[in-house]
């Protein structure tokens, strides 16, 4: 269905172009400054209107290519920040867990160094009777 309407569109502009070709057949002279040139007026109009349409596509192009070469420039640095932000955050990583696991380790020693002590020695201090060789 596409594929017909851009046939029935593309032959109703060559019918406009023919028509205007056709009333348009007057020859007209065109001064460039440094010389003149006489042809029909629709060779004129077409001539210039082709010459614009390369001068637009010529431009549009070589901004499109500065375009594309500048969008993987910073293609290559995005890899790179992100490379280097990986690396960073893993660094990070492993520093934390170092950390961590040396606060265990001493939490664990800690706890050793108190439980080495007998659990009631300090309670039974107060709480046993005291014997005649203790008071002295």
């Amino acid at each position: 269905m596409k594929n017909q309407g851009r046939v029935i569109f593309g032959l109703v502009l060559v019918l406009i172009i023919v028509l205007f070709a056709v009333l348009n057949n007057q020859t007209v002279p065109v001064n460039f400054g440094f010389t003149k040139v006489s042809g029909p007026l629709i060779l004129i109009i077409l001539g210039s209107a082709i010459l614009g349409a390369l001068i637009g596509l010529l431009t549009s192009t070589t901004t499109m290519w500065k375009q594309k070469k500048q969008v993987k420039e910073l293609e290559k640095q995005l890899d790179a920040y992100q490379n280097e932000t990986d690396k960073i955050v893993a660094e990070e990583v492993e520093k934390v867990k170092r950390q961590y696991e040396n606060q265990l380790l001493e939490a664990k020693a800690l706890s050793e160094t108190t439980s080495q002590e007998p659990v009631g020695s300090r309670i039974d201090r107060f709480t046993k009777p005291r014997n005649s060789e203790e008071e002295r």
